[in-house]
């Protein structure tokens, strides 16, 4: 595995010559203007990724960890506030990797309340980490207790086997975005490049396969429900991003019209697109559409991420909030007054942050 697959959600990429002379012209695109003030939440952390909101305003965040420290989930209690607390829920989880490229849980969802409360998160795979609990959809009861659903990443990498890509080096696998909504969870493959939901008994149904871009393939990372009911799906668009520039798209789906023999057939209509690479998605209590976007510049010499919000009745206008002031983003979610949080140096930075955005 490159160095590129470990970074960037364990896809294949082989950059060529050509293609690194090109990033030293990205800068051409510009570092967005703007920005909201920005403040620490919580400090300290190991590859943080995923992040959502539970009952109580409480936030969870996932790590994937590092070469000297598991992954983990932490809740986070007055987020919102000057005085912000966390506690770990789970430590030890397992994470593989080196040179800051790590693999690990990734994705979180939060569902139900009280007793019936469960945390949703998934470990991503990549085919060269075999077996549990890498590729595992699990869920962390309000007690504590963590109990595996599914193996997505299995289910998924024997699914590419059989329905190979031709511009993918196919088997792949690498479950990363996790949505819980009542009576569905689905999971977005970056490396089957497929929308699946899992179901009660622990089987895996493919529900949409996204196409290819010019040059590579579409790496879904992230799946939200928009304030329409329909699934959002973002997309990574690595190598398109770095070669032509901001490639990631969104697209909208209705996962009642899902053809499941064909998940490629699914219906589905692309909502947004010329974005930087997305790893994270949400949407707000003021209905829009927010993205984490790993980087907006120059990914090697000068790395900007940041979040980026589309109003929901406009999907062509693009607000950029933080200026670029993020170092390798990954993971956002909005609380209920409207501060957006967002998870940064999500790669190979040894301080991971939470950072708030103040609405």
């Amino acid at each position: 595995m490159n160095r590129f697959e470990n970074i960037l959600l364990a896809k294949a990429s082989v950059i060529s010559i050509a293609a690194i002379v090109v990033l030293t012209a990205l800068a051409a695109f510009g570092q967005p203007a703007g920005g909201r003030g920005l403040s620490v939440v919580v400090e300290g952390l190991h590859s943080p990724r995923g992040l959502a909101f539970g009952p109580g305003n409480i936030l969870y965040a996932a790590e994937a960890g590092d070469e000297d420290n598991p992954g983990s989930i932490i809740e986070i209690r007055n987020s919102m506030s000057q005085h912000a607390t966390y506690r770990t829920i789970i430590t030890g989880a397992a994470t593989a990797g080196d040179e800051g490229e790590f693999i690990g849980l990734s994705g979180i969802s939060v569902l139900g309340r009280g007793a019936n409360q469960g945390i949703y998160a998934i470990f991503g795979l990549a085919p060269q980490i075999a077996g549990e609990p890498f590729g595992s959809l699990i869920r962390v009861g309000k007690d504590g207790a963590t109990s595996t659903l599914a193996n997505v990443g299995a289910a998924d990498f024997d699914w590419t086997a059989a329905n190979p890509d031709p511009k993918e080096p196919l088997p792949d696998s690498n479950p990363y975005g996790v949505l819980a909504i009542p009576g569905h969870i689905y999971v977005a493959n970056a490396g089957a490049n497929t929308l699946d939901e899992v179901l009660a008994d622990g089987s895996v149904r493919q529900i949409a396969y996204f196409p290819d871009e010019i040059i590579r393939d579409a790496i879904p990372t992230c799946v939200a429900q928009g304030p329409d009911g329909f699934l959002y799906v973002g997309t990574l668009a690595l190598v398109d991003s770095f070669v032509i520039g901001p490639s990631a798209k969104v697209w909208r789906l209705d996962p009642s019209q899902a053809d499941l023999a064909h998940p490629e057939n699914s219906p589905k209509t692309l909502w947004a697109s010329g974005l930087w690479p997305i790893n994270g998605c949400t949407f707000g209590p003021d209905g829009n559409f927010y993205a984490s976007q790993l980087f907006t510049v120059d990914f090697f010499a000068d790395p900007h991420g940041d979040v980026v919000e589309i109003p929901f009745a406009d999907p062509g206008t693009h607000n950029f909030l933080t200026g670029g002031a993020l170092t390798y983003a990954g993971g956002v979610a909005v609380a209920p007054n409207g501060d957006v949080f967002v998870a940064d140096g999500t790669f190979a930075v040894p301080n991971g942050r939470i950072l708030r955005i103040a609405h």
